[in-house]
């Protein structure tokens, strides 16, 4: 009965779009423990991990709920950096306005670049690679004008919060486990099984009657209000402004929803599908980092290679790791699908009386 039991929850798991997600998350942490060994225990080493990488997990996830529609968001990486731009030169560029009010502020801006981007998408019908790369561009000029240069700082008690440990556990675990808590309340609402349908098929959800536009705006909401949390703790990691350093964080917030296991097509993923996926990507740059600077030379000593070759043997691992993860969501949705389809073949109880 154990291991009937386990069999079925292990097939049932592979039918899950966090699957692939969770198998590279764990064969990346193997390849970790087996290089660094007690080393990659310390608690310094998680901490540095988190948070420098929270804020792209953030995003991811944000990323994860627009994608899930079928449509994309390009301008996630600088609407984080907007924000950020916001919160730290307000209260320098005017002394004596409130910190929690640039906060709050910068917060909503997020929230209303979101809800333009979805009234834009779903009610002009253009394209949303289009239209969040023309958006991008219009956030880059904003932040700009915000902040043209690396400048500003962060309170140091702020930033010590974000940087910071309970029991030696770093406070951005219990924010990204905060915001994961909020998925699963939310995911099960009737407004999210509207993303998921919209993602699925958008003709026939519009033929049940659900508001396309509607449920757009709403994916794009609610990727903004993430979002604006990711460009609060990016200014925290920051402790300054900088008006370009979020621009690459887009393409790899969608790099990592992929590994995480949501495909770009939509209808497949889940937020918890981004925390996979971008903590993928840290723990990759991490081994591949120690692998050529401290694991190899011990091997090998003398050995030394241009960090080039770091970059690239990463972007391969992350390039198989897109590849299989797609490879497997795919099949897995193909499945589901059948198995919902045969379900609703089955005759019920009365049908198989008249039989």
């Amino acid at each position: 009965m154990k291991n009937g039991g386990f069999k079925a929850g292990y097939e049932n798991f592979k039918r899950k779009p966090e699957f692939m997600g969770t198998v590279l998350l764990v064969v990346i942490v193997l390849l970790n423990m087996i290089m660094q060994g007690s080393a990659f225990f310390r608690a310094s080493t998680f901490q540095t991990l988190f948070s420098t990488n929270t804020p792209l997990i953030i995003l991811t996830m944000a990323q994860c709920v627009v994608l899930m529609t079928g449509n994309i968001d390009l301008s996630t990486g600088m609407t984080m950096t907007m924000v950020n731009c916001f919160i730290v030169m307000m209260p320098t560029l005017n002394p004596g306005f409130p910190v929690w009010l640039a906060y709050a502020l910068g917060f909503c801006l997020a929230v209303a670049v979101g809800v333009i981007n979805g009234f834009i998408v779903g009610y002009f019908r253009i394209p949303p690679m289009l239209a969040t790369y023309g958006m991008n561009y219009i956030i880059t000029g904003a932040s700009l004008l915000i902040c043209d240069k690396p400048q500003g700082r962060v309170a140091k008690e702020l930033w010590k919060i974000y940087k910071g440990d309970i029991v030696g556990i770093p406070n951005s675990v219990f924010l990204i486990l905060v915001l994961i808590l909020i998925w699963l309340y939310i995911r099960n609402r009737p407004g999210m099984k509207e993303i998921y349908a919209l993602g699925g098929d958008e003709r026939n959800t519009y033929l049940t009657g659900v508001s396309t536009f509607r449920t757009t705006v709403r994916a794009y909401t609610i990727s903004g209000c993430f979002v604006g949390v990711a460009g609060i703790c990016w200014t925290l990691m920051l402790a300054a402004a900088n008006p370009t350093s979020g621009d690459v964080k887009t393409l790899q917030s969608i790099a990592a929803a992929l590994l995480g296991g949501t495909l770009i097509s939509g209808g497949w993923g889940s937020m918890i599908c981004g925390v996979l996926g971008a903590t993928f990507l840290g723990f990759v740059t991490n081994a591949v980092t120690y692998m050529f600077t401290k694991f190899i030379p011990s091997l090998i000593p003398g050995f030394s290679v241009n960090t080039y070759y770091q970059d690239l043997v990463s972007q391969l691992i992350i390039l198989l790791g897109i590849t299989l993860s797609v490879l497997v969501s795919n099949r897995a949705r193909t499945t589901v699908k059948r198995v919902a389809r045969l379900d609703q073949l089955k005759p019920t109880g009365k049908e198989e009386e008249r039989q």
